[in-house]
């Protein structure tokens, strides 16, 4: 990890829009923290991969339904993100750090909880097609996210999904950490490897990576 910044305290308030801006880029991966994490197959893209708003969502009921486009869209006051892709394609892994108003990124954690402590399952509408969206038993996850949420912040989510037709699935994993009014939003996408297959041993290793580097940055922890 290269330098790491303190998360904001209520002190912080009274610094300038564009100093806490650049406090945000600060915590996030860059390509020079890449090579010395072990990520050389990476490389950092130009742009982010994911800056589109989400397609709208549909649940098992009304209720569900508005609170996964409330989750999903959730604004921050201030993100900064950035994606990287590995040498061929098959991973793209985007991150995301975010400062939300006071208490906002509480309520949008509590938010992120519901919907997956209550949707096994969601659609969303992408043009004229319909994508099933499947959320992984967090028991049958082999990258235990229950085990990975207890390592970091004041608190963390982290799950996985399945999206699209059975031997077609996109595989998305996202880990969710908040410390304070600051959020980290790291997912990891790729096509649904058979378990223990190179792809899948491949994306294991990529995720631990990333794992350790981009909360370890975030929340501003040494080095070892």
């Amino acid at each position: 990890m290269t330098k790491g910044n303190s998360v904001s305290t209520p002190g912080d308030s009274q610094s300038s829009p564009t100093a806490r801006s650049g406090d945000l880029e600060r915590l996030l991966v860059t390509a020079a923290d890449l090579t010395s994490a072990g990520l050389d197959d990476f490389t950092q893209l130009a742009s982010p991969s994911s800056d589109e708003d989400p397609p709208p969502m549909t649940g098992p009921t009304p209720e569900l339904t508005a609170l996964l486009n409330r989750a999903f869209n959730d604004k921050a006051a201030r993100e900064v993100r950035t994606s990287f892709m590995n040498a061929d394609s098959s991973i793209v892994v985007d991150e995301g750090v975010s400062e939300r108003a006071a208490g906002a990124a509480v309520s949008w954690m509590a938010d992120m909880r519901q919907v997956y402590a209550e949707c096994a399952a969601w659609t969303m509408s992408i043009g004229d097609q319909e994508i099933t969206v499947q959320v992984v038993d967090p028991a049958d996850d082999p990258s235990e996210p229950l085990k990975v949420e207890q390592r970091f912040g004041d608190e963390a989510l982290m799950r996985t999904m399945l999206a699209g037709p059975v031997g077609q699935q996109g595989q998305i994993t996202t880990l969710l950490v908040r410390q304070g009014d600051r959020a980290l939003e790291l997912t990891f996408r790729s096509l649904a490897g058979e378990p223990g297959s190179p792809e899948a041993a491949r994306l294991a290793t990529a995720t631990s990576k990333f794992l350790d580097l981009a909360p370890a940055k975030f929340l501003g922890l040494p080095n070892g």
